[in-house]
């Protein structure tokens, strides 16, 4: 993959500041900015991630916007400014910025940055490398039934619907068990009441409508258990190949490459083959997941890599 170039922009720093006092504590005059409103000229009115460094080169915040002059200069605002923001513009010595090729691109690399690096003012996020996930098996009976599955673990990627995702076993049955208790579904077929026969505990309850005791068909409980889940729905992988997402932005053209719903890597040169050298941290992200869903859904350009033989 090509190197990122980056470009840093030095901010010029006055030796003395006022400050002006307000009902949210001390925060830096904002017309007595120490930043050299000059500097944002150099700032390109393109699509990327910026990056706000500290006094001891301390990553600080990292942002992304569709415009970075525009966005940059909105945090040094007067009308946009709060406690914190002014914290943060108060702390920053240097700004870097990374130009991506569209919308796509700079919330990726965003998303990644900020779970990889853990600026101090970003909200704190992390990756998750033992998730586990529900997936609909049929029993001897028929119906459909929540496994709990580890699919980063098994390591077969995502070939078959899930819904979820979860830090802990204990965490998706919480979740599990809300959603049979407030659809009324029965909680010994979703495995989570021991198995016997006849009529279940919430059914004597009337909180469930009695697929366990024969009052309700496979088939409609079957539809209510798809239906309570969809909200959680994470869809099974649908290429043969490894899909690539296309940006450009007049000056760049950037190449997402995507298997498994795992952002691999984004390179600037048309892959011609589907053997690429990911990234060290790719793997699975439901952030990156509901990005990539939204964009597709709009009909962003992209193509198929076979698989090399």
């Amino acid at each position: 993959m090509a190197r990122e170039k980056y470009q840093i922009i030095h901010l010029a720093f006055t030796t003395s500041w006022r400050f002006a006092m307000d009902t949210t504590g001390m925060v830096p005059d904002p017309q007595r900015s120490p930043i050299d409103p000059t500097l944002f000229a150099d700032l390109p009115a393109l699509p990327g991630i910026y990056r706000f460094f500290g006094e001891q080169d301390e990553l600080l915040y990292v942002g992304k916007s569709i415009n970075l002059r525009q966005r940059v200069k909105s945090h040094f605002s007067a009308r946009h400014r709060d406690k914190k923001e002014g914290r943060l513009c108060y702390l920053t010595r240097r700004i870097e910025h990374q130009v991506t090729a569209g919308e796509l691109g700079a919330l990726l690399l965003e998303n990644r940055e900020i779970k990889q690096r853990q600026p101090i003012f970003n909200r704190r996020q992390r990756r998750y490398r033992q998730l586990h996930t529900w997936r609909l098996e049929t029993d001897a009976r028929g119906f459909l039934v929540p496994e709990l599955y580890r699919p980063l673990a098994n390591n077969d990627g995502w070939h078959q619907d899930s819904y979820g995702l979860f830090r802990s076993p204990r965490q998706a049955k919480a979740m599990l068990d809300s959603k049979v208790r407030d659809a009324g579904l029965c909680p010994r077929i979703c495995g989570l009441e021991g198995s016997g026969k006849g009529a279940c505990f919430a059914h004597q309850l009337g909180r469930c409508r009695g697929a366990c005791c024969g009052k309700e068909t496979v088939e409609s409980h079957d539809q209510r258990l798809r239906a309570t889940l969809e909200d959680q729905h994470i869809q099974a992988w649908p290429y043969t190949g490894v899909l690539v997402i296309r940006e450009e932005n007049g000056q760049q053209t950037d190449y997402h490459l995507i298997d498994q719903w795992c952002h691999l890597t984004t390179v600037q040169r048309e892959p011609e083959t589907a053997a690429v050298m990911p990234d060290t941290d790719a793997s699975f992200d439901l952030d990156s997941y509901r990005m990539l869903i939204r964009f597709l859904d709009q009909g962003i350009e992209h193509f198929v890599l076979a698989p090399d033989n």
